[in-house]
């Protein structure tokens, strides 16, 4: 027992998060990925390459293991004997990724490309028309306003605080799931975006748990399980996504932001969570009028930072360029 901690039960969570998060999409993704190259469904990329879609069928296996092994610790009463109290609840979680991946897959499979950004679909609904990519829009709203439901159930402060808080939630959500879809058009790039997010939200929790009065043992202890959980469908797909193997497409995309912004908004106090939303916001109205890409390759770090990866899987060579949306 060290601070608090069964190391033994916290040693089986970890390894059991590690099979369930990690593993099966791992070995999932190298089983799917003959299907998915014959499977006819590509995309033409950045360089006018076919690239099949598929990869963001991550998720899926990811979300049956994440709950089986929940379900599994939860009966076996694991989580509450090991001491470490998780901040992000995954059982809640999963439900709003896979429906945040089968919206953006009717868009990958459905969708046309006469519309684009929030005003190309809103436009289209005022005329009548209701596309794929509207569809998602206020799919992607309702999700995050079910899961803010049980992610901002304040028990502190005035009615008005809570419903704030509600509002604020429903919107970090939301914006944080269309925000790493925008930054889907190289490859890694919304891997990148999500990593980010995902980051920011780990630290933020592990943060959270020390000002309440955590050990910090205990704290960061949370912060492994947590990281491993979110880390599992990037590594599973790192590597085919940077070598223009697959694309996550608008369902792999969706749902890795719906997974950061949940975790966002299980991390971030109200104020912290505000500021967030409207940074994402902000870069939501932006792309309606300035293009990432171009903002991104005249700009030296960032470029940098965008080829990232892409040179190490290409054997240092110039790393080729995807988009995911013709």
């Amino acid at each position: 027992m060290l601070t608090g901690i069964d190391l033994s039960r916290w040693a089986m969570g970890l390894a059991a998060v590690f099979i369930a998060a990690v593993v099966v999409p791992w070995v999932g993704m190298r089983m799917l990925a003959p299907s998915l190259a014959h499977s006819g469904r590509t995309v033409r990329n950045y360089r006018g390459v076919q690239v099949p879609l598929g990869l963001g069928t991550v998720w899926v296996f990811w979300g049956a293991a994440v709950l089986v092994q929940q379900a599994a610790f939860s009966v076996l009463g694991l989580w509450r004997t090991s001491g470490v109290p998780l901040w992000l609840n995954l059982t809640q979680a999963v439900p709003l990724v896979l429906g945040a991946f089968t919206l953006g897959l009717l868009d990958d499979m459905f969708g046309t490309p006469g519309h684009k950004g929030f005003k190309g679909h809103l436009a289209a609904v005022r005329s009548g028309q209701l596309t794929t990519g509207g569809l998602k829009l206020f799919g992607i709203g309702l999700l995050a306003a079910a899961g803010a439901a049980g992610l901002s159930t304040a028990a502190w402060g005035p009615w008005y605080l809570s419903l704030v808080h509600y509002v604020v939630v429903v919107a970090l959500i939301a914006l944080s799931a269309n925000t790493v879809n925008l930054f889907d058009l190289r490859p890694l790039r919304a891997l990148k975006a999500y990593s980010l997010l995902a980051f920011v939200a780990i630290a933020a929790g592990t943060a959270m748990l020390m000002v309440r009065g955590l050990a910090p043992t205990l704290a960061v202890c949370d912060g492994v399980l947590v990281l491993m959980v979110a880390a599992g469908p990037a590594v599973a797909v790192w590597r085919p996504d940077a070598t223009e193997k697959g694309m996550l497409g608008d369902a792999g995309a969706n749902a890795c932001g719906m997974f950061a912004g949940v975790m966002l908004a299980s991390a971030l106090p109200l104020l912290a969570a505000a500021v967030a939303a409207a940074g994402l916001l902000a870069l939501n109205l932006v792309s309606e009028r300035v293009s990432f890409s171009a903002l991104i390759e005249r700009t030296a770090w960032l470029a940098r930072i965008d080829a990232w990866g892409r040179a190490c899987f290409s054997g240092g060579t110039r790393p080729q360029e995807q988009k995911a949306k013709p």
